[in-house]
């Protein structure tokens, strides 16, 4: 059986990196070895000379090709304090909070490696919010993409 464990980011300096996941998502070292340092909840930074050195040795590579299109997702509750926190640290952007089609509100940023991120409105808040707004459950769903059992569960949590 094959089971989903983390993702690694290759990073160019391993502190400036620690420092900015743990600080902007206050995430916890779990592990904490030369070149290489494990969060609980499955985000590894891998220093750069010491993952060239270990994932390309032997296969006439020095140094990692470019990175595929991709981007780490995390989601919060509370979307404005999140995108007053990174915009008082001077993250830069790829773009403020926007709205997507299904109303989740997200903001996208780079790390101190050029590495994506995306955080988004939790779908839970996203139903709260728009419930909150005086729409029925059956408007969130159609606002929302979401099966309307899904938006009555949540709804009922509350």
């Amino acid at each position: 059986m094959i089971k989903y464990h983390s993702v690694v980011l290759i990073c160019k300096d391993m502190d400036i990196s620690r420092t900015f996941y743990q600080e902007l998502f206050d995430l916890t070292i779990e592990l904490e070895i030369e070149g290489l340092t494990t969060f609980i909840g499955g985000i590894s930074l891998w220093d750069r000379a010491f993952a060239s050195g270990l994932l390309y040795k032997g296969a006439g590579i020095s140094e990692p090709p470019e990175r595929p299109a991709q981007e780490i997702y995390f989601d919060t509750d509370e979307i404005d304090a999140f995108f007053n926190k990174i915009t008082s640290r001077g993250v830069r952007l790829l773009h403020p909070i926007e709205n997507t089609p299904w109303q989740q509100r997200t903001v996208r940023f780079f790390d101190p490696d050029d590495h994506l991120i995306e955080v988004g409105e939790s779908m839970e808040e996203v139903i709260r919010r728009i419930a909150r707004e005086g729409h029925t459950p059956e408007e969130v769903a159609d606002l929302t993409f979401m099966p309307v059992e899904i938006i009555r569960e949540v709804l009922k949590q509350n």
